[in-house]
């Protein structure tokens, strides 16, 4: 039977699950999707391991074709579980099988640090050299809106700025600038203002 199975193609294909999320940021990835394409329909509970113990996130039928499922980051009681690496099951009922995703989902609620290394100015342009504690996106806040959002994850990078806020020149006064970093997990890091 081992080596029937072995032989037969995979009840599961196409499985893209999130690799990291923050149950508590309060922005798109708070939730860990789990997404896969089921060869045949079956009845399946869909649950993530917990050490010793699973946490159940969906169970019922389901129609062959794509099967979409989330985890907020908590255990069976409500509570959001600490810090770490877990990974989502799939048993399958009539099956009889139970197939272990290999795709880890990381779940990070610390926010990253970030400390300004060097401001440089000239004219309207200012840059910003910057260090975060973790790979994450530095963000550049101007009297409260955002201006400046970097693709960049890097430990040690830079910002630019060049006096525009939503694709319009801001006047020519004092404003309140600060830059924070959000992680990969979208954790945001408290504001620091840029003196």
């Amino acid at each position: 039977m081992t080596q029937r199975l072995k032989l037969e193609p995979s009840p599961i294909s196409q499985t893209r699950v999130a690799k990291v999320f923050s149950p508590v940021c309060e922005c798109d990835s708070q939730a860990a999707d789990i997404q896969f394409s089921l060869r045949h329909a079956d009845h399946l509970r869909i649950a993530i391991r917990l050490d010793a113990h699973e946490v159940t996130i969906a169970d019922g039928e389901f129609a062959k074709g794509l099967v979409h499922a989330h985890w907020n980051g908590r255990d069976a009681a409500g509570a959001v579980v600490p810090d770490g690496i877990y990974y989502p099951v799939v048993h399958m009922r009539r099956a009889q099988r139970t197939i272990d995703l290999p795709n880890p989902i990381r779940l990070d609620t610390r926010p990253p640090s970030i400390t300004v290394t060097r401001l440089r100015s000239n004219g309207p342009k200012l840059t910003v050299l910057y260090t975060v504690s973790e790979p994450a996106h530095a963000i550049l806040v101007v009297d409260g809106r955002r201006a400046v959002y970097t693709y960049s994850t890097r430990r040690h990078g830079r910002l630019t700025w060049y006096g525009r806020v939503n694709g319009r020149a801001v006047p020519a006064r004092h404003h309140r600038l600060a830059i924070l970093a959000e992680d990969l997990a979208g954790n945001r890091s408290a504001a620091a203002p840029l003196r």
